[in-house]
């Protein structure tokens, strides 16, 4: 099994020439009635147009795709290679997406649409694509507790937990779950941001204390000749 994908496309690379190699004598016949290569080299993507959706997805090739929620109604131009996408607008290159296989699947990045999803909490039970935004098996065992205990505010406290691993850090959050989950403690969203915060705190490195000694003005006067300090 191949390490990487480098490593698999070398190993394409040698097939190629090895099989090609039993070939030699026909494929210098066939390039003998090859055309001249253009002079510009051709576009390896190919382009569609396409509007964000109310769901901040594109469907592109018969799967969807997330992009930020500020793009809803806009247009997109998309770029789509043999392996990744690229969303441009307005000029400028937004997202580099890994391409889908097969159809009938979804990448959804939760960064993308969380802000738009906890101003209105009661969507997220009917959210079509509900499974991504659970982008650890804790995240999932935190939604299920909290429907548990807190059926009424379940999708409100998860949506704001889920908020705050988007704009503090997606590691802390999980730690903290598993912290509070291993003690038998309630989760909440007040809890939670209590221990993502303070470890925030802690990671941060102490600033070093520095001293500035006042330098008397008379030394300035060394630097000028006699008759600068003159005038």
């Amino acid at each position: 099994m191949r390490a990487s994908r480098e490593e698999y496309e070398q190993f394409l690379r040698q097939m190629l020439m090895r099989r090609n190699g039993l070939r030699r004598e026909r494929l210098e016949e066939e390039m003998k009635c090859l055309r001249r290569l253009p002079d510009r080299r051709l576009e390896a993507f190919s382009k569609e147009s396409m509007k964000v959706s109310r769901n901040s997805t594109i469907y592109v090739r018969d799967n969807h795709y997330s992009l930020p929620s500020q793009l809803i109604g806009e247009r997109v131009e998309v770029r789509i290679y043999g392996g990744h996408l690229e969303v441009w607008y307005a000029g400028e290159r937004i997202e580099r997406l890994d391409r889908l296989r097969g159809e009938g699947k979804a990448a959804i990045n939760y960064r993308h649409i969380i802000h738009s999803l906890v101003k209105k909490p009661g969507a997220f039970a009917h959210y079509r694509f509900q499974s991504s935004l659970f982008p650890r098996s804790i995240f999932r065992v935190a939604y299920d507790d909290l429907q548990s205990r807190l059926p009424g505010q379940a999708d409100r406290e998860y949506l704001h937990l889920l908020k705050l691993a988007a704009e503090e850090s997606e590691e802390r959050v999980a730690a903290a779950l598993h912290q509070v989950l291993s003690a038998g403690e309630p989760i909440s969203f007040a809890r939670m941001r209590e221990l993502v915060i303070a470890k925030s705190s802690e990671a941060l490195p102490q600033a070093p204390s520095v001293t500035i000694n006042a330098m008397p003005l008379a030394s300035y006067d060394q630097l000028l000749g006699s008759e600068e300090v003159a005038q």
